[in-house]
């Protein structure tokens, strides 16, 4: 078996075992050369440094990304909630824990009257043209601009604005004339256009044709079945009997004439018709994704809004995130035509509690709980005049920081397993597909229900693997997060991590993200003269600029952020430790054991009395002395045990499989050499027992590393029996 990489398969009998998967196995590293080999330990990273803010117990942590910010090519800061408030951090150079920022932002100045707490909610965020949208279901939604010459941020609410389309009153009625209006149909009125200084005049041009000047007193308005100036005489005014020739049944006109703050619709200011409820939206957006040169906003929990999914107008500066209608008067006379950049509302009635927006080449996806569906532009460009909806999937979304994007196509944990979208290359229509049914779905439905919604996701571009990181099952600690699963994306295989608790500190994993290793950050640059002399102030002072720079100063990493035990503060860390002790101090065991090999039949016994592995080196050097001797860098093992038919508590003893057939000599005047013969260290193992089926287990040794390259088993059958 030379390609021992398809990873952990769960959902096969032992007569079906696929080839190259493993029954069990945990903390290895699948590589696509073929090799498995032990994970890195996780460990602080090198001059480590403590956050400025401190962690409580019961705060709400999450992470994101702001890319590009201010406008700078490849600025980007990790922005970290911790409770009530954002941080950021400079993601260019390491150690990475030493790139706070001096500034950040309290959630508590967009909390909202009824809120839940804007430090009990997580948040989402996207970026658009260099700034960064912010929503949650506990806050008013707002944007972050950066100022890259005084590295300065300044914040603003986001009030969105809407065109009001309802009908406030009972539209079986509005076929006919009403006599003494309710507020209802005054407002409706003047919303379906007899408003403004033209409306108004035809409104009263009107009712003074009809007034009653004997006793009860009325002004009757009239029936909303079509626009005031459709019954324009010659000289441009209002003639009611032309506009009462026009026959268009019980038709309503159009409306929308008001434009109200979505949150808060206080239709009386708009119109200056007193009496009428203000009506307010109670829950704010729990999604948000920069899409077609527009913000989305998404999530609300009200039963009138659940489904609506709100889109800016196409952004010509950033004060347009607010404009969510059309920008002409839908009852306009002269220019009523909705335009292609315009923003607007979309509903999507049976969609419950929307989680997630995710944009992908010229759609975008609604993540709710009880579905998919995707949103469509036309000739692959989205506009207020031309989309379509579609629905994707019936399987929905439960955790949004569960999904991660995998260069744009979608991955995420539902509640039956865990999802993809593929797509028609024709049509570009999206359908969801399980990928972990016929993998490790058993794997899945062992992890329990708060263990989900605390996982969070993480994709390695470099390495093109995706990473969730959750908790064990019943943790009792908060945001604590020890577990992981990998998918490698092109082999398709997962594989789980455990991260070991520390034996000497309680530090451990909050979350992750993927940093790709370069960025912008600030350098200081001395000035001289024309001549090379250097600038110095009249107080003796060097004079320096710092300047932002691209820089490409680290490797592409997933960073850990890590709670520091002894501080209650945030550090990071990353899976680098070479001592293959996690913390610097607890052992973790790295073993995957092989499927059931019946060597091509059922029925017979067998025995193999031989099997063969094959070894990469990974000693890279020595260290000590020639008084105190010299222990190899980084040295492999690894133990081979055997188990026949269907057997798990009985083995036969682990053999160490790595065995140097030469031993290597110490070059006192390069300790970093490791001069080896051989690239392949080959071992033969003599194996007892016999029966129908073998499976082998390959385990770790502590403090020692181990990269496996394949195995043979040399069998026998007993042709009796």
């Amino acid at each position: 078996m030379n390609t021992f990489i398809k990873g952990l398969v769960t959902e096969a009998s032992e007569l079906t075992f696929p080839q190259d998967a493993s029954i069990d196995e945990s903390n290895c590293v699948l590589e696509r050369d073929g090799s498995r080999r032990r994970r890195l330990a996780a460990k602080l990273e090198t001059n480590n440094v403590d956050s400025t803010f401190t962690l409580n117990g019961s705060f709400v942590f999450t992470t994101g990304r702001w890319h590009n910010a201010g406008g700078v090519a490849g600025l980007d800061f990790l922005v970290v909630q911790s409770g009530i408030t954002l941080h950021f951090y400079n993601t260019a150079s390491e150690p990475y824990s030493s790139k706070e920022e001096s500034f950040s932002v309290n959630l508590n100045d967009f909390n909202f009257s009824g809120s839940v707490g804007p430090g009990l909610a997580k948040v989402e965020m996207d970026t658009i043209n260099g700034n960064l949208i912010v929503t949650s279901e506990a806050i008013e939604p707002f944007y972050i601009t950066y100022d890259s010459d005084a590295n300065t941020i300044s914040t603003y609410q986001i009030s969105p604005r809407v065109r009001d389309f309802e009908w406030l009153g009972d539209t079986l009625t509005y076929a006919s004339e009403k006599q003494d209006p309710d507020n209802n149909r005054k407002y409706d009125t003047a919303n379906a256009g007899w408003t403004g200084e033209k409306g108004v005049l035809a409104l009263e041009k009107y009712t003074s044709l009809v007034y009653d000047i004997t006793p009860p007193y009325y002004l009757p308005y009239p029936p909303l079945t079509h626009p005031w100036y459709s019954g324009k005489n010659a000289n441009g005014g209002f003639d009611k009997d032309k506009w009462e020739k026009v026959f268009t049944g019980s038709t309503l006109t159009g409306n929308g004439s008001f434009i109200l703050d979505f949150f808060s619709k206080n239709r009386s200011e708009a119109s200056g018709i007193a009496g009428i409820t203000t009506e307010s939206e109670t829950s704010r957006f729990k999604a948000v994704a920069a899409f077609s040169g527009r913000v989305f906003y998404a999530g609300l929990t009200s039963s009138k809004n659940s489904g609506k999914i709100l889109f800016s107008k196409y952004l010509d500066n950033m004060t347009e995130v607010t404009r969510c209608y059309q920008q002409n008067d839908p009852t306009s006379e002269e220019i009523s035509d909705l335009l292609d950049t315009d923003g607007g509302v979309i509903s999507i009635p049976e969609a419950s509690n929307i989680l997630k927006l995710h944009a992908f080449e010229s759609s975008i996806f609604v993540f709710a709980e009880n579905g998919i569906w995707q949103i469509n532009g036309v000739d692959g460009v989205f506009k207020a005049t031309e989309y379509s909806i579609s629905r994707v999937s019936q399987v929905g979304l439960n955790n949004p920081k569960a999904f991660v994007s995998v260069e744009g196509v979608p991955i995420w944990w539902s509640k039956h397993g865990i999802q993809t979208l593929s797509f028609d290359e024709v049509s570009g229509r999206a359908k969801a597909n399980n990928i972990s049914i016929g993998t490790i779905q058993t794997f899945f439905e062992a992890i329990d229900g708060n263990a989900r919604r605390e996982c969070t996701a993480v994709y390695d571009e470099t390495n093109k693997r995706v990473h969730w990181f959750y908790p064990n099952n019943n943790e009792t600690v908060g945001n604590k997060k020890n577990k992981v699963l990998t998918l490698d994306v092109n082999l398709q295989s997962f594989y789980p991590w455990t991260i070991a608790d520390s034996a000497s500190n309680p530090d451990y994993i909050l979350g992750a993200e993927y940093y790709p290793g370069f960025g912008s950050n600030f350098v200081e640059n001395d000035v001289i003269t024309s001549v090379g002399a250097d600038v110095i102030t009249s107080g003796g002072d060097d004079v320096v600029v710092s300047q932002l720079t691209e820089l490409s100063q680290a490797d592409a990493a997933i960073v850990l952020m890590v709670f520091d035990g002894s501080t209650n503060k945030m550090t990071m860390g990353l899976f680098s430790g070479t001592e293959f002790l996690d913390w610097g101090d607890t052992n973790y065991s790295s073993f995957a054991e092989a499927g059931y090999d019946f060597m091509g039949d059922l029925i017979l016994k067998k025995n193999a009395p031989y099997v063969q592995v094959y070894l990469r080196p990974t000693e890279t050097g020595f260290s000590g002395s020639d008084t105190e001797g010299y222990d190899p860098v980084r040295e492999s093992s690894l133990l081979v045990s055997s188990y026949w038919d269907f057997r798990t508590n009985t083995s036969s003893s682990p053999q160490q499989a790595y065995r140097l057939k030469y031993t290597p000599v110490v070059n006192e005047s390069s300790l970093g050499t490791w001069d080896y013969p051989e690239k392949v260290v080959t071992t033969r193992l003599k194996m007892r027992g016999h029966g129908r089926s073998m499976r082998l287990r390959f385990e770790s040794e502590q403090g020692k590393d181990f990269v496996l390259l394949g195995f043979g088993i040399l069998n026998a059958v007993n042709t009796r029996f």
